[in-house]
């Protein structure tokens, strides 16, 4: 159960709440302004004490959100003193902000596939939400401010920017693989918020008093920024990734990211009554986003084309060894058929002590060992495959009378040799049963499967007889029947 400590979150959210009505049931008030007031100094109190109470190893991380928030914090407690210094300190919170998410990636430690994966994503919707700004919020307020003062120019270019920065570190804490945690989920509803109020409060008309819903969202967003140190789970961004090995795949939600965003300015481009170089910054951006987008697909195009090649190598290989499987060997077999094949059916004599004295991660290194060996010694037309357990098989043909002794007697000396464990060297022996099928004609699908099946069961049959007279081969004559 968590502690006292950890409930901190949920009462500065709470309280910061409850502080909130006032603002909107009795706005311009003095009781509004005391409550607002009140409810910076409950989050700012829950900073402090998440400030305090951080690990040696997260101080990296949280302690620039921390000064970030604080920023955050100081801008809304002097805005309708000092505009000035409210400005300032809203425009500062923007880079602790961003140090701290990027400290958060790399601390994730994400291979480079996928944190070039998501900084094409994020940069795709950073790009279009650029051009919104821009075109919606950047241009036409400095029209509107062009007799203002320096402060507003200041503020009328900033904060739009400042918004495409938000989507930017939203977007990267979404997109980082893993389960999220409430950590993450209120880092991203508060950095979302933040920009639902930006935009409320740039495009809706002077008439619909932001002040009445603007302070006390503002309020939330800041006491979710806090609660986020304080959430028990501040730990996991600050700890490598799970399930990170490849890029992240291109799921559904973040195609359709891609395809609205370059929609979204391709359509400007469109739509804009601007003409000449007044079009440049969409085009120019509708380019850049194409070329993103267009690296991005291949990635995934290459991700899944190298997914499906590894599910095909698995279900025909064995996953320890690298040899073919029961599966690929009856694939082989089926073609070998017509070509008089000879099988060495090969079972390890003293492997279980192996795994008894070594333990099983020894018994594996004998596999991989045998494995190599048996590959070593026949041609690359030739099939070596492990049916499972300590249990081999060799395939192959056109082999005459000399060439099979041969051949039995260089299996049986390359697995003869000592094999080192690592704890030391091990000796195994072998029991081999060997056959090896006669012309036959043309068969059937049916009849090929059959005699398939019938060729393993007899040269598992000679092996077993090997073995009960202790080891070596036993070569059997496969006779055909009609």
């Amino acid at each position: 159960m968590p502690g006292p400590r950890w409930r901190a979150w949920q009462a500065v959210i709470g309280v910061s709440a409850v502080l909130a009505a006032p603002a909107v049931i009795l706005p311009g008030t003095a009781a509004a302004t005391v409550c607002y007031l009140a409810a910076l100094a409950v989050i700012a109190a829950g900073l402090i004490a998440a400030a305090r109470s951080l690990p040696v190893d997260q101080r990296r991380i949280w302690m620039p959100w921390i000064a970030g928030v604080g920023c955050a914090i100081t801008g809304s407690a002097v805005w309708q003193v000092r505009m000035d210094v409210a400005l300032v300190c809203w425009l500062v919170f923007y880079l602790p902000i961003t140090v701290a998410v990027v400290r958060m990636i790399e601390a994730r430690a994400l291979p480079r596939p996928v944190r070039h994966a998501i900084a094409k994503d994020v940069a795709v919707a950073t790009v279009a939400m650029t051009v919104f700004a821009w075109y919606v919020l950047i241009q036409p307020t400095l029209a509107k401010s062009a007799g203002g003062g320096g402060w507003s120019t200041v503020a009328a270019f900033c904060f739009p920017l400042g918004d495409v920065v938000i989507v930017g570190l939203a977007l990267t804490v979404l997109l980082a693989p893993g389960r999220r945690t409430a950590s993450e989920h209120l880092i991203v509803t508060g950095l979302t918020l933040s920009l639902l109020a930006d935009l409320g409060n740039a495009l809706l008309p002077p008439t619909a008093r932001a002040d009445i819903w603007y302070t006390p969202t503002y309020l939330l967003v800041n006491g979710m920024l806090t609660a986020a140190v304080l959430h028990r789970s501040r730990a996991t961004p600050a700890e490598p990734a799970v399930r990170a090995a490849t890029a992240p795949g291109m799921r559904g939600w973040r195609m359709a990211l891609l395809g609205t965003a370059l929609c979204a300015v391709g359509l400007s481009t469109i739509a804009l009554p601007n003409r000449g170089w007044d079009r440049a910054p969409a085009t120019a951006a509708m380019i850049t986003m194409i070329a993103v987008i267009l690296s991005r697909l291949r990635r995934a195009v290459t991700d899944l084309e190298n997914a499906e090649r590894m599910l095909r190598h698995q279900a025909t290989h064995d996953q320890l060894t690298g040899l073919a499987n029961r599966a690929r060997l009856l694939h082989e077999m089926r073609d070998a058929v017509r070509a008089s094949p000879t099988l060495f059916f090969v079972d390890l004599d003293g492997f279980k002590a192996v795994n008894d004295t070594h333990g099983h991660h020894c018994g594996d290194i004998v596999l991989k060992v045998v494995a190599k060996r048996l590959t070593g010694i026949v041609r690359r037309s030739d099939t070596v495959a492990r049916l499972g357990g300590d249990e081999f098989v060799v395939c192959c043909t056109g082999l005459t009378g000399a060439d099979v002794t041969a051949l039995t007697a260089r299996i049986e000396g390359a697995l003869a040799e000592p094999i080192d464990v690592g704890a030391g060297p091990v000796t195994i022996g072998a029991s081999i049963g060997v056959l090896t099928l006669p012309p036959a004609d043309p068969l059937t699908e049916q009849s090929a499967e059959d005699l398939i099946s019938n060729l393993l069961s007899t040269a598992d049959a000679a092996m077993y007889e090997a073995k009960r007279a202790g080891g070596g081969t036993r070569v059997v004559d496969y006779v055909l029947t009609a």
